[in-house]
Formats: structure tokens, C-alpha cells, sequence
């Protein structure tokens, strides 16, 4: 008892809580952890307890306040920092059997020559016959500077070779794919993380002459708020004010852009949908407060709650929300909830994201704001509602193609055509340029994803045969482009495949009058 008497001290020296009735509480909850304890029919595991405690508690303030075991910390400080321990290499499956797709360049796997069609019989003296892909992970990755085993038979040969490598830090790119086309630059950044805005900058100027540019934030669950604020401010001048926070015990903050923007005049469009959240919203509602671009896609996620993390001693962490985001025009980014009741907060999500209906009632009711240059309406009450929407095709079903895409049957499909014709892939598609213009998906390669599905268990669409083959043909060129040229191969295919959002962007941009009346600006 004397413990908790001591923390509600320190607490209350602090400044957290004031009063009797903080110091009362505390000791209320230590009596019940003393008594529980002393009582209880069952030996208890307290630590279990003690998380599930926390876990409940912060449960019941929001839907973004959270609690992290250690091996979460860890995970998460890889994704902000952008590396892991590793030895850089990709792979894929044929018949249960293991291969290398790809290696990192500069990474241990790729000084030791590990190439294409390489097999991997074992790691570290265990067989990867079989082995589940989460396995491999855990297997592969590890502490900077330990040692991994690979026993590698090489391609053309029968004779396995042991290849002992030392794990090194493995980047992990924030951006998915740069290139300009018609004189459009494209950039496509996938989270915001340490080393984003040097990735950035980098591939930006690798683009050349551009006469528009489009950056896509979909897909972007957020990350780093300063990596945010960096890019809004390279399409904006200097000391512009991206974001404010602001919160109970957060003196309200605001965020300028610290340098002078390198793109700051060019046609602008930025793409966002549903999955875009935090950061991205921050990026998309500035560039959209300064009438700086045309926002084009669907409705963003609406988290606008700022979380501060605080490490424990184990290792574990608490990510407390402090205060919210708002844009340069006063829109608060939170999209409205009620306290405990996540499920209904994500569930809101996924209606508003499918039934028109419901996203116009909610448009009505939301506050307006004025845009800050040409006095344009936006819209308020949470996320960023883009000024071109661009909603989901309803009228054909595409669940049985989704469902062999999303339990990675495709990619197995293509990884095995990959591996198994590499040399004659090599030598006719020697560009990604000709490669999305030319390759056609054939019939043969749809049917033996289909029986790949069947095998586990994915039975075919008897209704809509033609609309999933489609699908799947794209699906399968992609999951093709990305085993020959990483994921910017799949990002080409993609945009390439009729997608709505990238057509509108690159339309804009050559409709200079439609671009410019869209921002207000047209005379």
C-alpha cells in the first residue's frame, strides 16, 4: 500500500491529477489489487492482469490511445525508423519449396550473390520445406551483427551450399514508386517515417522536367507528424502553417513549414482515400486550405488524435492521446466517437466508405470552412473530403478475385511463373515501360491460380466469372511486375489498370482550365 501512496504522491507533485479524490482513487485501486490478491480461489497472474487492466482503460477513452507489449515497440520503431536487422532478400514459394525473388542491394544477401531462382532448403540447420511466411520472418530477421545460416542450392545446380551472412540494417523504403509520364511526375509514399523526406527529395529529382505532379497518399495510415509537415511544406513557402495541436494539458502548437518549398507552383494532385490517415490527412487538408492542389479520391480515414508514447521499464509502451490535429483553416481532422465503443467507431468507418446515402447525410450536417487563398467551401467534421470523389464500382462483384489476391494465391502464382520462366521473361521485357504497355495475362495463368485457390479451398465465383478473370489478369500482372521490378512494378500495372483516381489526376493536370476551376481560380 505504501507504493501506491507513493506514485499518487509523485503524480500529484507533477501536476497529472489535483485533489483528495485522485489520491483516493489510487488507493482505492490498490486495496483491490492487495485484496484480490489475498482472496482470490485461483493463483492469479498478475502481470496478465495488470496489461488487460490497461489495455480496458484506455480502451474506454478513444479508439487510438493504446497499449504496446515490448515486441510491438520493437516492431513499430522499425517502421519509424525505417530498418530492421535482416539480410535483405525476398522470396517466394513454389510447391511449399523456397526461392529467392529479389535481394536488397548493398545487403547481405546480395553480397553473397543470392540471385533469382536461387532455392533455400534451410535456415539456420531448419528445413523451409513448408514453413509459414510469418516463420520465415521471425527466423530471418534479428539483432544487427548476429550471424543466420542459409543452405542454398543455387540456380542450375543440385548441390546445396551453406552461406553464412551477418544480419545488417535492412531500410525499409517509405516510397513506393516515382516515375513521370507525359511529363506528369508521380510519387507514391506508403508512411512517414525518419527517412522519408531524404527518400523523397532524392526520387523528386530524379523525375526531371515535369509539367504536374501527383502525389499519392492512399493507403497511407500516417506515421511521423514532422515527416508530415516536411512534405506538405515542400509544395508550400516558408513559415506557412501546416497544422495546429492542440489538447487539455498541450498548450496549442502550431507547425510551420521550415524551408522554402521546391515545388511550390505547378499543377498539384493529390490523392487520398479511406485508408489514408493522420499525417496524410495533415499533408492533403494543408495543400487543400491553400487551394495549393486539387484533392482527388475518396473520404480519408479521420484520425486526427495525437498520441504521446511513454516506455515502461519492461519495455512496453503507452500511447496516450494528448491532443488533436487541426488544418490551417480551424478543420479538426478526429472524426466524431464515443468513449469505449471502437467497434461502432470502425464499423461508422466502413459505411460511410460504402453506402452513398449515409456520406451525404453526414456532408450535410458537417461544419464549413473557407479555404485560405481562394475562399473555397471545404468540409469539416472529420478526415478530408477530396473535391473530385471518386466512390467504389458497386455494379460487379469482385469478392472471389479480392479473396485469392488478399490470401497471396496470386503472388504464389506469380512468384512460380516468375521462377520458372525467368530467362524468357528477362530477355523479352527488359523495361517496365514495354512490360505495362505489352504483357498480356493468358488464359492459362488465370486457370492456375483458380486451381491453386481451389486446393485451399477458395472455390470459384459461378455468377461472375468475367468480371473476376478481368480482375485477376490485372491482379496477376501486377504480382508479375512486382517479382521483375519490386513494388513499383505493381504501382505501374495498377494505375495503368483504368484506375479511376490516378485517370482523374493525370486529366486534371492536362485540363489546365477544369484544374483551375476547381481551385477558384478560374476567371
Amino acid at each position: 500500500m505504501a507504493v501506491v501512496a507513493t506514485i499518487a504522491t509523485t503524480l500529484l507533485s507533477v501536476g497529472v491529477a489535483s485533489g483528495q479524490s485522485f489520491q483516493k482513487d489510487l488507493e482505492k485501486f490498490g486495496s483491490f489489487y492487495y485484496y484480490l490478491n489475498s482472496l482470490y480461489v485461483d493463483q492469479l497472474d498478475n502481470g496478465a492482469l495488470v496489461e488487460e487492466a490497461i489495455r480496458s482503460t484506455l480502451e474506454a477513452l478513444d479508439p487510438h490511445s493504446a497499449y504496446l507489449t515490448a515486441d510491438e515497440v520493437k516492431r513499430d520503431m522499425e517502421v519509424f525508423e525505417g530498418a530492421f536487422g535482416g539480410i535483405g532478400v525476398s522470396c517466394g514459394t513454389i510447391d511449399g519449396e523456397l526461392y529467392v525473388i529479389d535481394t536488397s542491394e548493398g545487403a547481405p544477401a546480395h553480397k553473397a550473390e543470392l540471385a533469382e531462382g536461387d532455392k533455400i532448403v534451410a535456415l539456420d540447420g531448419r528445413s523451409t520445406n513448408g514453413v509459414h511466411r510469418d516463420s520465415l520472418t521471425t527466423i530471418v530477421r534479428g539483432k544487427v551483427g548476429t550471424p543466420i545460416t542459409l543452405s542454398v542450392v543455387k540456380r542450375g545446380t543440385t548441390e546445396p551450399q551453406e552461406i553464412t551472412l551477418q544480419r545488417s540494417e535492412i531500410g525499409i523504403p517509405t516510397i513506393d514508386a516515382a516515375y513521370t509520364l507525359y511529363n506528369i511526375g508521380y510519387i507514391k509514399v506508403n508512411r512517414f517515417a525518419e527517412n522519408t523526406m531524404e527518400e523523397f527529395r532524392a526520387v523528386f529529382e530524379q523525375l526531371g522536367p515535369i509539367e504536374g505532379f501527383i502525389l499519392d497518399l492512399r493507403g497511407n495510415g500516417g506515421g511521423l507528424l514532422r515527416a508530415g509537415i516536411e512534405l506538405a511544406g515542400f509544395f508550400l513557402p516558408r513559415n506557412t502553417l501546416i497544422t495546429s495541436t492542440s489538447g487539455r494539458t498541450e498548450q496549442t502548437y502550431n507547425h510551420y513549414s521550415k524551408t522554402k518549398g521546391k515545388y511550390t507552383s505547378g499543377p498539384l494532385v493529390v490523392l487520398i482515400d479511406e485508408y489514408s490517415a493522420s499525417a496524410s490527412e495533415l499533408v492533403a487538408g494543408a495543400l487543400q486550405d491553400y487551394d495549393r492542389a486539387v484533392v482527388v479520391g475518396r473520404q480519408s480515414f479521420g484520425k486526427g488524435l495525437v498520441q504521446k508514447q511513454v516506455v515502461m521499464d519492461d519495455g512496453s509502451a503507452l500511447r496516450i492521446t494528448t491532443s488533436h490535429y487541426y488544418t490551417p483553416s480551424g478543420r479538426c481532422i478526429q472524426r466524431p466517437f464515443e468513449k469505449g465503443k471502437s467497434a461502432e467507431y470502425y464499423f461508422d468507418h466502413a459505411k460511410r466508405m460504402m453506402d452513398k446515402r449515409y456520406r451525404d447525410s453526414l456532408a450535410v450536417v458537417a461544419p464549413k470552412y473557407t479555404t485560405l487563398r481562394n475562399g473555397r467551401t471545404v468540409l469539416g467534421g472529420g478526415g478530408i473530403t477530396p473535391d473530385i470523389y471518386i466512390d467504389h464500382d458497386t455494379t460487379k462483384n469482385y469478392t472471389y478475385a479480392n479473396r485469392l489476391q488478399n490470401e497471396l494465391v496470386v503472388t504464389d502464382v506469380a512468384n512460380e511463373i516468375f521462377i520458372k520462366e525467368l530467362d524468357a521473361l528477362r530477355a523479352t521485357w527488359t523495361s517496365l515501360d514495354k512490360f505495362v504497355t505489352e504483357y498480356e495475362v493468358s488464359d492459362q495463368m488465370v486457370e492456375r491460380t483458380v486451381e491453386h485457390g481451389k486446393n485451399l479451398g477458395i472455390e470459384p465465383d459461378q455468377e461472375n466469372p468475367a468480371d473476376n478473370n478481368e480482375l485477376l489478369k490485372h491482379y496477376l500482372k501486377g504480382a508479375l511486375a512486382t517479382a521483375m521490378w519490386g513494388t513499383e512494378g505493381y504501382i505501374r500495372v495498377a494505375n495503368s489498370h483504368l484506375d479511376p483516381s490516378y485517370g482523374q489526376a493525370m486529366g486534371l493536370i492536362a485540363d489546365r482550365q477544369r484544374y483551375n476551376t476547381l481551385l477558384g481560380e478560374a476567371k
